[in-house]
């Protein structure tokens, strides 16, 4: 595995501590001579800039540290926020494109990661051929969606789509057992909704009500693109979040999610098949090529709602929503109305105010679902073996300054700071890529 995300900070600060020893040499000279006159003075403060020295940290923290950032931050016009992750990450995703724009205009081996890289590029690149394919990519997808004929065959199509990578009522996934790490088990969570989270479905202030009305219009305007009249897009529209509606009202809140005892249920999958016929969890876990005795279902009730509803509503309302959901699984990466509509109704909820570019998009899409591969490619042109020493270097140095802070603390017993000392070299260093 290529840890490229996880290391974006430390190689740019690699690089850039590189590119201006001399910069920090003066910078160091001056400190040092500023701090003499300053010890001198006998100062009792230090005025860090960017604090607010007006206001009290006991009145207003927040504003205290970042007040003076916050006043002056500027947000780009294609960006949502702005923070300091923006100031390291944006410049990475530029070497990330450099390395696209490359790969995709060259000739590859067949079957290389240059080439399977390059050539997903390209293909979200070629607009023109985009825009006259129009919704075709989808068509079989939205075909089968209208051949579902049962519950069973509509819990096969969902188990398709997880398998696709594509959201959907189930919301499935593998990872270590909440109470004991040591093994990986299966997981199901709360899913079927397509705003943030349930209050948006409930609240009725002017805000969220906009939202809503938003929301709207953008899934009639997918149905429009494939064909419907505005009254057959306007009506599916109010089907499909009608049925979002009715599964958020079995999701837990925000606050009830951070209770991770109340979010651990594990249960015996022959009890669940029973308690949830309809959803068929055994019929489902073999459609998903999984095979476990157990699940940890970390919020039944919606699970429960989701059981009683896949009978209640119509079959026909079933795969409406089925369709709204593909529309949007896929919109940004259609035809150039598609991608609009996203992003007309994206930045209701983002406030995000000029959309990115295509190789903006396709750069995040790459990494999105060929991270791995595109991770060798950037560790090949920007990250050399030279480059991974340096930073391991860097960052054994570190766990030398903490053990030595911990050696020097007053307040600590003995025995506990040989137990702290054991955790801080227990580290497990992924930088770059594997050795």
């Amino acid at each position: 595995m290529y840890y490229v995300q996880a290391v974006l900070k430390i190689l740019y600060l690699d690089k850039f501590l590189n590119m201006n020893k001399l910069v920090y040499l003066g910078f160091t000279v001056l400190f040092l001579t500023a701090w003499s006159s300053s010890n001198a003075q006998k100062k009792n403060f230090v005025d860090v800039e960017g604090l607010d020295q007006s206001i009290k940290p006991g009145d207003n923290f927040f504003r205290f540290v970042n007040g003076r950032w916050y006043d002056i931050a500027k947000i780009a016009d294609d960006q949502s926020g702005v923070g300091s992750y923006s100031f390291l990450n944006i410049p990475q995703k530029q070497l990330l494109q450099n390395i696209l724009d490359s790969v995709s205009k060259t000739k590859n081996r067949m079957g290389s990661v240059e080439q399977k890289v390059g050539d997903f590029y390209a293909s979200g690149m070629d607009v023109a051929t985009l825009n006259k394919l129009g919704y075709q990519p989808i068509r079989q997808i939205l075909s089968d969606i209208n051949a579902i004929n049962s519950v069973s065959s509509l819990m096969k199509f969902v188990a398709a789509e997880i398998k696709s990578g594509n959201r959907s009522v189930i919301s499935f996934g593998i990872s270590p057992d909440d109470k004991n790490s040591g093994i990986n088990i299966a997981h199901v969570y709360q899913g079927g909704i397509n705003l943030p989270e349930r209050g948006y479905y409930f609240k009725t202030d002017s805000s969220t009500l906009h939202i809503q009305a938003a929301y709207k219009k953008y899934v009639s305007a997918l149905f429009q693109l494939t064909g419907s009249s505005p009254a057959a897009a306007k009506q599916a529209a109010d089907i499909a979040y009608g049925i979002e509606k009715q599964i958020a009202s079995a999701h837990k809140t925000n606050i009830e999610m951070r209770d991770v005892k109340a979010n651990y249920n594990k249960m015996a999958m022959a009890t669940i098949n029973k308690t949830q016929p309809n959803i068929g969890w055994l019929t489902l876990l073999a459609n998903l090529g999984a095979k476990t005795d157990s699940i940890d279902m970390a919020q039944p009730a919606y699970y429960d709602k989701l059981n009683a509803l896949l009978t209640s509503v119509s079959l026909n309302d079933w795969r409406i929503y089925l369709k709204a959901g593909t529309l949007g699984n896929y919109a940004e990466t259609l035809s150039k109305p598609f991608a609009d509509a996203t992003f007309e109704f994206s930045k209701v909820l983002s406030g995000q105010a000029v959309q990115k570019s295509r190789m903006q998009i396709m750069t995040e899409s790459v990494n999105s679902n060929l991270g791995q591969a595109l991770g060798q490619l950037y560790v090949k042109r920007y990250f050399n073996e030279d480059s991974k020493k340096r930073v391991l270097a860097l960052v054994n140095n570190l766990q030398k300054a903490f053990e030595n802070r911990i050696t020097q603390l007053d307040w600590m017993s003995d025995s506990t700071k040989v137990k702290a000392k054991e955790k801080l070299y227990a580290i497990t260093k992924k930088i770059g890529y594997p050795d």
